[in-house]
C-alpha cells in the first residue's frame, strides 16, 4: 500500500519527474540511495516488507525536507507480493525510470559449509537471487515505458565471484567450502 495521495501523484507524474523504485528501502543502502535520488528531484518509491518500516524511512526522508517519496509493500521472496507491488506502482505512475534491486539478507551466521542449514541457505537464495529476478522480471513492463530505464543491481564484496577468487582478498580465507576446509583440515585434496 502507498503512502501518499494518488490524486497529486497522478497530476505529478503527467509532467516530466523521474520515479524510482527500491527495494529494501527503509534502512541502509536502499534509505541512503532513496535519499540522494529524491535530492536530485526523482519521486522514489521505497520499497519495504513492513508497513511499519516503510512509514518510517518516509517520515524519516521528509523530516530532512525530502517531500517525493511513498512507500510500497513488498516481500520479493512472494510473487503475490511482487505482483500486488507493480499494481500499485502502475496505478500511480506512468512509467519507471531507475529500478533498484536492494533488497537482500546476509543470513545466519556462521554458516560453515560442512554444518549449513539448508532452510537458511533457501532462504538467503530466494531473497539475494530470484528476488531481483522476480522483481525485475514484473517491473519491466513499467520500466520499458520509460525513455531511458535503468535497473541497478545491488550487493557486496561477499556476492562477488571476482572477489571469491582473488587470493589477495582479505575474506578469501572464508570462502565458502574452500575455506572451510582449508581451516578445519590444513588443506585441501586438490
Amino acid at each position: 500500500m502507498c503512502n501518499g495521495r494518488v490524486k497529486e501523484l497522478a497530476y505529478f507524474y503527467g509532467m516530466n519527474t523521474l520515479t524510482a523504485f527500491i527495494t529494501g528501502a527503509n534502512k541502509g543502502i536502499g534509505l541512503e540511495t532513496a535519499r540522494i535520488l529524491t535530492g536530485k528531484g526523482y519521486h522514489v518509491f521505497i520499497g519495504s516488507r513492513d508497513p511499519a518500516s516503510g512509514a518510517k524511512a518516509i517520515e524519516q526522508l521528509q523530516s530532512e525536507g525530502l517531500k517525493n517519496v511513498a512507500s510500497i509493500l513488498i516481500n520479493v521472496t512472494k510473487e503475490a507480493s511482487v505482483q500486488e507491488a507493480y499494481k500499485e506502482l502502475s496505478r500511480l505512475i506512468p512509467r519507471l525510470d531507475v529500478l533498484v534491486n536492494n533488497a537482500g539478507i546476509p543470513g545466519k551466521f556462521p554458516q560453515p559449509a560442512t554444518t549449513a542449514d539448508d532452510e537458511n541457505l533457501k532462504t538467503v537464495f530466494e531473497t539475494n537471487f530470484f528476488g531481483p529476478i522476480r522483481v525485475t522480471r514484473i517491473f519491466l513492463e513499467l520500466l520499458k515505458k520509460s525513455d531511458q530505464p535503468r535497473i541497478v543491481n545491488v550487493t557486496s564484496d561477499l556476492g562477488s565471484l571476482t572477489l571469491h577468487n582473488d587470493p589477495s582478498w582479505v575474506y578469501y580465507a572464508f570462502n565458502g567450502p574452500t575455506g572451510k576446509y582449508i581451516s578445519d583440515y590444513g588443506e585441501t585434496p586438490w
